[in-house]
């Protein structure tokens, strides 16, 4: 039976070597225009799980054949980056003591939460959140209607000690003062961002705060891709659910394939934007809608560092939607002035489908 298990190692190996092959095209998808490769570049949604796919063959070959464990080991460890820019193993660093920092807040707030975030006293619970988080700068995103009057809460934050520019939902909250504030310029269908120029001692910062383009998933669209995935799942062998899988998919896909390129304009153009102002200090934060594997974050992330990928730990999904976790919020800052501690994603709140993201900086 010597010559069945050999060909059972060859059989594994083969597809233990296509998945790795298939993580490291995820990986290089990231640097082609999606506008040119708009289905191909989709393909980094997928990191995740065929990132999974070759951790499990690490187990396998454990288990099996030991001798063949440097496979998905060495296939994994050229692409090191980008597994630890989506899941991160950072221990607590504390700050010294008497260091002062600069807290960050970065929230879309999906119209503050709706009604179903208001008490029985009116009071809404996302623009408590906003009231008690202490952070120097917040950043929001879908902050218009739905569950709180914006006008109400830009007055109280004023009360609190706070600076402000919005548009377009898009909001800008800061302790420092505004020196200078704008929309920024680039295609989109609905949403938009915002720049400020931030006094801060001698140093000028220049925030951002994005809100890149929208997948404009309906809730139809939605539903019927996790009832073909719950489909498939039970009856993935026959033909006709993997028939349905495909029609159901398409729309989906579609979507995706749509937004892409335009999220990768909007990155072009903020990228470029950044460069005008380096190396002085920039923050940059929001509603990225991609990935940390992804053209968007690479793109926009060149000569800054990832908050979350500095300091925060673990997947950090910071959209909650059932059947979509993924984290597509971000913090990025210049690493040359500050570091970061603390990153993290508060799920104490649910209302919105997402949920915040925060960071806490110190001076170099």
């Amino acid at each position: 039976m010597k010559w069945l298990k050999n060909i059972t190692v060859y059989f594994f190996t083969g597809i233990n070597v296509a998945s790795i092959l298939v993580l490291w095209l995820a990986c290089a998808v990231t640097y082609l225009p999606p506008a040119s490769y708009p289905r191909l570049t989709l393909l980094p949604l997928m990191f995740p799980i065929i990132a999974l796919v070759n951790l499990a063959f690490v187990i396998f070959w454990l288990i099996f054949k030991i001798k063949r464990v440097w496979l998905p080991l060495a296939g994994m460890a050229v692409c090191y980056s980008f597994l630890w820019d989506y899941c991160p193993l950072n221990f607590s660093k504390d700050l010294a003591e008497g260091d002062s920092c600069l807290s960050l807040l970065s929230y879309n707030t999906r119209g503050f939460g709706g009604k179903e975030a208001r008490d029985d006293e009116g009071n809404n619970a996302v623009a408590n959140l906003i009231y008690f988080s202490d952070a120097d700068i917040i950043c929001l995103q879908e902050s218009s209607g739905g569950g709180a009057s914006l006008t109400t809460i830009l007055n109280n934050m004023e009360e609190l000690g706070y600076h402000n520019y919005h548009h377009n939902g898009v909001v800008l909250l800061s302790r420092l003062p505004i020196l200078e504030a704008d929309t920024l310029s680039y295609p989109t269908r609905t949403n938009g961002g915002i720049y400020a120029k931030l006094l801060d001692g001698q140093d000028t910062i220049l925030i951002i705060n994005n809100h890149f383009e929208s997948n404009h998933l309906s809730e139809i669209v939605k539903d019927d891709y996790r009832d073909a995935l719950e489909n498939h799942a039970r009856n993935a062998y026959e033909q006709h659910i993997r028939d349905t899988l495909r029609r159901e998919l398409s729309p989906m896909v579609n979507l995706l394939s749509i937004a892409a390129p335009l999220r990768a304009a909007q990155a072009d153009t903020i990228q470029h934007f950044i460069e005008q102002w380096l190396p002085r200090p920039v923050i940059v934060m929001g509603d990225f809608n991609d990935t940390p594997v992804s053209y968007t974050l690479r793109k926009v992330s060149k000569g800054l560092t990832n908050a979350y990928s500095q300091s925060g730990t673990g997947t950090g999904f910071t959209f909650h939607d059932r059947g979509f976790p993924v984290r597509i919020d971000h913090i990025l800052f210049s690493g040359d002035h500050w570091e970061s501690h603390s990153t993290h994603v508060d799920k104490s709140l649910k209302y919105s489908d997402h949920y915040p993201i925060l960071t806490k900086l110190t001076r170099k």
